[in-house]
This record gives C-alpha cells, structure tokens and sequence, in this order.
C-alpha cells in the first residue's frame, strides 16, 4: 500500500510541474495551434518572442466583433511589430461573409484568419469557447497573460 501511495504522490507531482497543461486561463502555455489562408500559414510557436493578441471572434457575436474592432485599431496605431502582433481568428458560417465584415469593419486582412470545421472545432475545445468568444495576451514564451484585456492593461504591459 505504500508503494502505491509514494507513486500515486509522486505522479500527481510530475504532471503538475509540466509546461504540457492545456487551459486556456492565465498563467498557463496557450494551446498550440496554426491556421492558414492562401499560401499564408502562421502557427502560434512562430510568434514566440513576441507579445500576441489572440482573438477568437464571429458576426453573429456582437460584443466578440466589437472587441475585434477595438484591437485592430488599437494594434494600428502601435509601432511595436517587432514587439507585438494581432492575430484574429474568425468562426462565420461562410468565408463570405467573414470577407465582407473584414472590408466593413476596416480590419487589417493581414492579421484574420478563418476557421471552419475540424480546425475550428479544435480551437474551441482548446480555448474553451462554447460559452462565448475571447481575447488572450499570450507572452513571449507563450504563456496567456490575460484574458479578455483592455486596451488601458494592454497599453501598460506593451509599454514597459
């Protein structure tokens, strides 16, 4: 009984010490993933070094296309790239319609991505998103930061 006690303990000791835990809450490694368009594909670890806002948004959610607005304005204004970068992923039903909100909205093209199906699916269940969509400041080293930031907590962290 005590060996099995001493390898339960120590188990449960390995697995809270890895940097492998999924959640998407802060202070934890944000879910990897990658998402393309045309020939532009990006990835979550080739962003490592700089600060990421990642946006999860659709149409259909008012205050989550909003907030994507507030971003995109927000990250236009800054001169951080080497420092910083948006990255905006949409959930529509169509890519038509996405298209049609970007040119509304004057988002930046560069920095939307759209995901539909199997990949869209995964990004949910990664980053929780069944009950609504978020934003996460994700760090350098990959680590969320924040959840849902504003542009006042924003400024403070980027500014140092």
């Amino acid at each position: 009984m005590f060996i099995i006690v001493v390898f339960a303990v120590f188990l449960i000791s390995v697995s809270a010490h890895t940097s492998k835990v999924i959640d998407p809450s802060e202070g934890y490694i944000a879910p990897f993933f990658s998402v393309e368009r045309n020939d532009t594909s990006v990835s979550l670890d080739e962003l490592k070094g700089k600060y990421v806002l990642l946006t999860f948004w659709a149409s259909r959610d008012a205050n989550s296309r909003i907030k994507c607005r507030e971003y995109t304005s927000f990250a236009q204004d800054l001169k951080l790239e080497d420092r910083f970068c948006q990255l905006s992923i949409n959930f529509d039903k169509s890519q038509r319609l996405f298209s049609e909100i970007v040119k509304l909205d004057k988002l930046d093209a560069e920095t939307q991505f759209y995901a539909q199906g199997d990949g869209a699916l995964h990004l949910i269940k990664e980053y929780q998103l069944e009950e609504g969509y978020h934003s996460f400041l994700i760090d350098q080293q990959g680590k969320i930061i924040e959840k849902d930031p504003t542009i006042t907590s924003l400024k403070k962290i980027l500014n140092h």
